[in-house]
């Protein structure tokens, strides 16, 4: 069998990322921006690096994915309203209680984006009641610093930098680009340990 050209290989790397970003935003705009972050985040880690995501419908993929329960939908909230604070400092950036909210709405989007992350990759299809110790070990990998952590952290920060660059770009490939990334960092992660 013939080796495919770096070339068709690359974009046909990209085509995946666009294909998958476009459905996250979809994803999230169809559960609701406020309830939608966890499920379209587990959604698009679940087909972003998968073979077949080139040729099929990423919805026949995702089907095993299953609707948010409550601590899901409360994780989403939660982290739409540490980004309207931050978004909301933003908007009065010349006074102090707009740095003020600026501050801790960054804060609490890297911790609720960490805690996301790491929840999801835990069990990126089962979107069922998780048990209480469940969450405190998911909770205690957060809040513990480590190189895992760190990574997600700037992760995020690296394709959040593309935004005020080229917004079309951001739209188009960062969260497929986010998901690829998590994705093969954790193989490694855990290829390390």
């Amino acid at each position: 069998m013939k080796k495919p050209k770096k070339l068709v290989v690359f974009v046909e790397f990209i085509y995946v990322l666009v294909k998958c970003s476009v459905c996250f935003w979809g994803w999230l705009v169809k559960e609701g921006v406020i309830y939608g972050w966890v499920r379209a985040q587990r959604k698009l880690l679940l087909c972003v690096d998968q073979p077949e995501a080139l040729q099929e419908k990423l919805r026949t993929l995702t089907k095993s994915v299953e609707p948010e329960k409550l601590w899901g939908k409360t994780l989403s909230a939660s982290l739409f309203l540490a980004f309207a604070l931050f978004g909301s400092g933003f908007w009065l950036a010349s006074t102090q209680l707009g740095l003020f909210l600026m501050v801790v709405g960054s804060l609490f989007s890297v911790f609720f984006l960490i805690f996301i992350t790491n929840y999801i990759l835990s069990d990126p299809t089962q979107a069922d009641e998780i048990s209480v110790e469940t969450n405190y070990q998911i909770l205690r990998q957060t809040v513990r610093p480590n190189l895992w952590n760190l990574f997600i952290g700037f992760t995020y920060l690296f394709w959040l930098l593309l935004l005020p660059i080229s917004p079309l770009l951001f739209f188009f490939v960062a969260p497929g680009g986010v998901a690829y990334l998590l994705k093969k960092g954790q193989q490694k992660y855990y290829e390390m340990k």
